[in-house]
């Protein structure tokens, strides 16, 4: 995107990380805003990517507040200074847990669905996937200039939806990219066989593993994804995973009444699967 500076999350890995996870002084701030300012460009706005703005579902130890970030991206950007405008992505929330938990196994994790979610539950992360109540806090704290890019749609009309969100951006029409499929999530076979190799790799989703994963020059790390998150294993079989039948019935009650007032909301268009 030419009218657009895109800074590469490797450029800025630190100051991400700062802003998920630690609490901030002054000083701290200054830092970001500076290196953010070094890296863009004159006249052009400067974009930044990150999902872990939203939060971090994978930390061990309970993590930094979504009100928190928000609050500490004013800080780095304040009102008087800058022009914010802030692009949210959403996805119903069973399949949010249902991506976050396969995530989650990626990692290293070994403990069944139900055991991650009440990590969330207990880490007070769960209730923040409650979106309607996370623009209201944006509302609160950057003010309504924002873009709610929601997920289902995109599938549902890739280019009409993706021609939206850069006219958002300031760019008149898609430019050439590549489309190629990405790492494909483990299906029913590869989560339960993940759970059972994950409990030998020591890795921070599970740091009282026995073994350390192998790095080698021609595979790369080696440990159960490497086998498991290929070719030859979807093609011996491959199903589809989804969360068990109860837990997507709770999680739907959890989150159904917020997303009513999301549906009410002006200007958003929610698809049926976010009302049951």
């Amino acid at each position: 995107m030419k009218k657009v500076r895109h800074i590469k999350n490797k450029k800025i890995k630190d100051e991400l990380y700062r802003l998920r996870v630690r609490k901030l002084n002054d000083e701290d701030i200054l830092e970001i805003r500076n290196r953010f300012d070094e890296l863009g460009k004159e006249g052009k706005p400067t974009l930044i990517s990150y999902e872990g703005l939203s939060g971090s579902p994978f930390k061990q130890k309970k993590p930094k507040k979504h009100t928190s970030i928000l609050k500490d991206l004013r800080r780095v950007f304040p009102e008087d200074q800058y022009d914010v405008k802030l692009i949210i992505g959403i996805r119903e929330q069973v399949q949010m847990m249902t991506s976050l938990y396969i995530q989650y196994l990626h990692m290293g994790g070994y403990k069944q669905a139900d055991d991650y979610l009440q990590k969330l539950e207990d880490h007070d992360v769960l209730d923040q996937y409650k979106y309607n109540e996370y623009l209201n806090l944006v509302e609160d704290i950057f003010g309504d200039d924002y873009y709610l890019f929601i997920y289902e749609n995109l599938k549902k009309d890739p280019d009409g939806y993706l021609l939206k969100l850069l006219n958002y951006l300031g760019v008149k029409k898609i430019p050439e990219y590549d489309d190629y499929p990405t790492n494909k999530s483990y299906g029913v076979l590869q989560a339960r066989l993940a759970r059972r190799l994950n409990y030998f790799f020591k890795t921070k989703q599970n740091p009282e593993g026995k073994f350390e994963p192998k790095k080698t020059k021609r595979f790369g790390l080696l440990w159960p994804r490497t086998f498991l998150q290929n070719k030859i294993s979807y093609k011996i079989h491959y199903k589809r995973y989804t969360l068990p039948e109860e837990m997507q019935r709770q999680l739907q009650e959890r989150y159904k009444e917020d997303n009513i007032k999301l549906s009410e909301r002006e200007n958003v268009s929610l698809p049926s699967n976010y009302l049951y």
